[in-house]
């Protein structure tokens, strides 16, 4: 029995070509040898094949019954090798496809743009928005049971698998029910803010957040009420108390008027959040991706992108 990983698969590309034409020399300038190169690289396969391959015969070579048996193998393989070398064919978004998106329920709502431009131009593609039970869900990102993990962050991060293309910047304010006793106040202080209980929204269970990271900063600590993974109720659950709530900017402004909520600079000096489109490094050349990616940016208009390295 031949053992494929003893054999040099350059090897099997002459004896396709040779089969093929049945001449030395065409192969030779096929393959872009010199004919005496070409003839030792047949050598050395009639030796690891221990069989003749090829009989000259009026100056033509003529396979061999055994390597009439191979050729029924190897050249199928070889055209197959062939198809799968070819450039990818690039996506087509008239074609029933669905892509899966990996969201919290805050990232999901920031998305209803690209979800309504893609109901408008691209009625052909379906978005499943599942449960992001990680922040970056890296082995499904890789294996393709997800496309994209649409995530946030507040720092630079550090991966050698995942990229992230950063389509929205936001910061964060501070929200309470009108009838709250600081409602009426005009600048919080840090007093003000830690005499008060939080509700904490923390996706991924967290215990602290980026505002109590920020209090740590200042020697001082929250009284945490609530906390829930749930971005978008959390204001709903200012009503009736004088708890206090610290959210993105872009969803307070939303929903203050509809629930009359009072918004809030925070007291203290909180990052910018960034809404990240999260990929794995090893699909970003399919056409399927970077199509998306595409969109995603003509319709946020990114001043940049960052790449999670």
């Amino acid at each position: 029995m031949h053992n494929i990983l003893n054999i040099d698969l350059n090897l099997l590309k002459l004896f396709t070509v040779l089969y093929q034409n049945g001449s030395v020399s065409e192969t030779a300038d096929a393959l872009n040898i010199s004919q005496s190169a070409c003839s030792h690289a047949l050598t050395r396969l009639r030796h690891k094949l221990d069989n003749d391959l090829f009989i000259r015969i009026d100056n033509k070579m003529i396979p061999t019954q055994f390597s009439e048996h191979l050729a029924a193998k190897i050249l199928p393989a070889m055209e197959l090798l062939q198809v799968g070398l070819q450039p990818r064919e690039q996506f087509n978004p008239d074609t029933d496809t669905t892509y899966t998106i990996a969201a919290t329920d805050y990232t999901a709502w920031c998305l209803k743009p690209l979800i309504e431009y893609m109901h408008q131009h691209h009625p052909r593609i379906a978005i499943r928005l599942i449960t992001l039970e990680q922040r970056i869900p890296e082995e499904k990102l890789k294996t393709g049971q997800i496309d994209f993990a649409c995530g946030f962050s507040h720092q630079a991060e550090q991966s050698q698998s995942i990229f992230g293309l950063t389509w929205l910047t936001d910061s964060y304010v501070t929200l309470t029910s009108k009838q709250h006793p600081l409602a009426f106040k005009t600048t919080l202080s840090i007093e003000d803010f830690i005499s008060y209980q939080h509700i904490l929204i923390a996706p991924w269970n967290e215990g602290r957040g980026v505002v109590d990271k920020a209090l740590i900063k200042n020697k001082v600590l929250r009284d945490i009420a609530l906390t829930t993974p749930f971005g978008l109720s959390a204001p709903f659950m200012l009503i009736g108390t004088h708890w206090i709530l610290t959210l993105p900017r872009k969803y307070a402004q939303y929903v203050s008027d509809k629930l009359a909520l009072k918004i809030h600079q925070p007291p203290i000096t909180i990052p910018e959040y960034k809404l990240k489109l999260y990929s794995h490094k090893t699909r970003q050349q399919d056409p399927k991706i970077i199509w998306f990616s595409g969109i995603l940016q003509k319709i946020f208009n990114p001043t940049y992108c960052e790449e999670v390295n």
